[in-house]
């Protein structure tokens, strides 16, 4: 398994699609890097939406204790102590580097990104999403509907 190749599939994509087409690319976007440019490049002929899938617990832990992590895709496992007040500060500031440099790739593939949350209402942020979108021909390149109704 491991981490899946995003460049690849999106390269993949984009020779498959003869005609103008809308695309969207739902994922978690926690790829191996390089895939900016696949998606700039097939953004450049179709109208490309990264849906972006996203959990709240990506970006903070919460302090409960023991907690047996897994990787779903490698089958690692890592046990971790949320107690540690200093481990969750170095979680969160990786994490949040980490959202930057996501959504500066997203920014410089200049594409539209709707990010669902696992802890809202999709259908709600679906709607402001199309709404955003009916106002102007595209967003600002790589700005979520998220940050826009912020």
């Amino acid at each position: 398994p491991g981490t899946p190749d995003l460049a690849l599939l999106l390269t993949q994509a984009r020779g498959l699609l003869r005609r103008r087409s809308a695309v969207f690319v739902i994922s978690d976007f926690l790829s191996q890097p390089g895939w900016d440019k696949p998606l700039a490049r097939l953004a450049r002929r179709h109208d490309v939406v990264a849906v972006r899938l996203l959990d709240p617990l990506e970006l903070e832990l919460p302090d409960i204790g023991l907690l047996l992590l897994r990787d779903p895709e490698t089958g690692e496992q890592l046990q971790v102590d949320t107690h540690a007040r200093g481990f969750r500060h170095r979680f969160a500031r990786l994490a949040a580097q980490r959202e930057a440099e996501l959504r500066a790739s997203l920014a410089r593939a200049g594409v539209d990104t709707l990010e669902l949350s696992t802890d809202e209402d999709l259908l709600g942020a679906l709607v402001r999403f199309l709404e955003l979108r009916g106002h102007r021909p595209r967003l600002a390149a790589g700005r979520s509907a998220l940050a826009a109704r912020a």
